[in-house]
C-alpha cells in the first residue's frame, strides 16, 4: 500500500509541474504567434492576456499543489534512503529549489506584473504603440525565461532520480 501512495504523490507532483511547464509554453509558444498572426495588434493583446488570465488560476494552484507534494516526495526519499543524502543529491536538490524559485518570479513576472500592464496600456484610449511593443517584449521574455528555468528544473529532477536510482 505505501508503494502505491509514494507512486500517486510522485504522480500528482509531475502532472502538476506538467500543467504548469504546459501552460506556460501554450501561452508563449503557441497561443501569442498564433493570435498576433491572426488578428491586429489590440485584439491580439487582449485574447492573449485574456487566455493568460485564465491559465494564471489554474497554475496558481498547481504551484500550490507542487510545493505540497514536493515537500511529500522529500520525506518520502529521505525514509526509503534513511535520510542519507550525498554532497551532490543535496547540491542538485538546492539547484532545483532554486530553478523552482526563479521559474516562480519569472512566471509572476510573465503574468502577473508585465502582462496586466500590457492590458492596461492597450485599454486606455491613447496608448503608446512603443510603450505596448516594450512591454509585449518584456512578457514574451519572461515566459520565455520561465520555460527555460523549467527546462533546467525538469533536467535536475530527472539527475536526482538517477542518483536515487544508483
Amino acid at each position: 500500500m505505501r508503494v502505491i501512495v509514494e507512486l500517486f504523490i510522485r504522480w500528482i507532483h509531475l502532472v502538476a509541474a506538467i500543467v504548469w511547464f504546459g501552460g506556460i509554453f501554450f501561452s508563449v509558444s503557441v497561443a501569442t504567434p498564433m493570435l498576433r498572426k491572426h488578428f491586429q495588434s489590440v485584439k491580439s493583446i487582449q485574447y492573449t492576456s485574456a487566455i493568460r488570465d485564465r491559465l494564471r488560476h489554474i497554475i496558481r494552484f498547481t504551484i500550490h499543489i507542487l510545493l505540497i507534494t514536493g515537500a511529500m516526495n522529500l520525506f518520502i526519499v529521505a525514509l526509503n534512503t534513511q535520510m542519507e543524502f550525498s554532497q551532490g543529491y543535496v547540491v542538485v536538490f538546492i539547484v532545483k529549489l532554486a530553478g523552482v524559485g526563479l521559474m516562480t518570479l519569472c512566471h509572476s513576472l510573465h503574468i502577473a506584473v508585465f502582462n496586466r500592464r500590457l492590458e492596461s496600456a492597450v485599454a486606455s484610449p491613447n496608448f503608446d504603440a512603443s510603450e505596448v511593443a516594450k512591454l509585449q517584449r518584456k512578457v514574451d521574455l519572461f515566459g520565455i525565461f520561465t520555460i527555460g528555468v523549467g527546462l533546467v528544473v525538469f533536467a535536475c529532477s530527472l539527475y536526482l532520480r538517477q542518483m536515487i536510482g544508483d
